[in-house]
């Protein structure tokens, strides 16, 4: 579904990708894992084009990212933003739109549809997603749960074959991050391929099939939720999960 060559990505004199590999194939969930400034969330941003980067590639289906001007590549950025959504991890909804008005926007502007069209699939996902009874309210009324939960119909509106979540349960409860895997994990049995960055190891455990821990800008580990998070194989994966000491570098 998505396939990453040799990504390679620098600030000034600071490498914050280091020739990363990985693909993400279709209805599995992965979780990238590892400390702050390991370059998880920039792996994340490069994969719907969000992020320029230096070297490689992504490929998401029959488009490809390369390095270069995102004007050269417009039409290939579009094809990826039409099959991965986003949800960011302050949500960034509209704050002059109502939650209905959040999910039909990107529809109703960038597909082309009809307002009627957009409304009848707009309710459908507030409906999936729990939020029906707040269709009118705005932003500034909605609980730190609620948003993210407009912020997730408002990426599914796009109908994208991957999804996107940075830090989703950063604001979140222990209720709520139990309800956020439960949504989840209803959408990756529908097909869809969610990618996340977390550092909340139970979200991880109970939503991922597969985890990446990332590290100086390099994939140090790979495995199963179970394997890695007990079993870790690398000391630094070790340390960053406080199972010992990482070996001095």
């Amino acid at each position: 579904m998505i396939e990453v060559r040799e990504l390679t990505k620098r600030y000034a004199d600071r490498t914050v990708l280091n020739g990363i590999s990985a693909t993400f194939e279709k209805g599995e969930a992965v979780a990238l894992l590892g400390p702050s400034g390991g370059g998880k969330s920039t792996l994340l941003r490069c994969l719907n084009g969000l992020e320029s980067f230096d070297t490689g590639s992504v490929k998401v289906g029959d488009c490809v990212l390369e390095p270069g001007h995102a004007r050269a590549q417009s039409a290939q950025l579009w094809g990826v933003r039409r099959r991965v959504g986003f949800v960011f991890q302050q949500w960034h909804l509209f704050a002059h739109r109502t939650t209905l008005g959040n999910v039909i926007e990107a529809p109703v502007h960038v597909k082309g549809q009809s307002v009627k069209e957009a409304t009848e699939r707009a309710k459908a996902l507030l409906a999936k997603v729990g939020m029906s009874h707040r269709e009118g309210a705005y932003p500034s009324e909605l609980s730190g749960g609620e948003q993210q939960r407009v912020a997730i119909a408002r990426a599914l509106a796009m109908d994208p074959e991957v999804l996107l979540l940075d830090e989703p349960t950063s604001a979140l409860d222990p209720e709520r991050v139990g309800e956020l895997v439960a949504l989840l994990e209803q959408l990756r049995s529908e097909g869809l391929t969610i990618v996340t960055v977390t550092h909340e190891m139970r979200f991880a455990q109970e939503l991922a099939s597969r985890v990446l821990v990332l590290h100086g800008g390099n994939i140090i580990e790979e495995g199963t939720p179970g394997r890695v998070l007990t079993h870790p194989r690398h000391e630094r994966t070790r340390a960053f999960l406080g199972l010992g000491p990482a070996i001095a570098s």
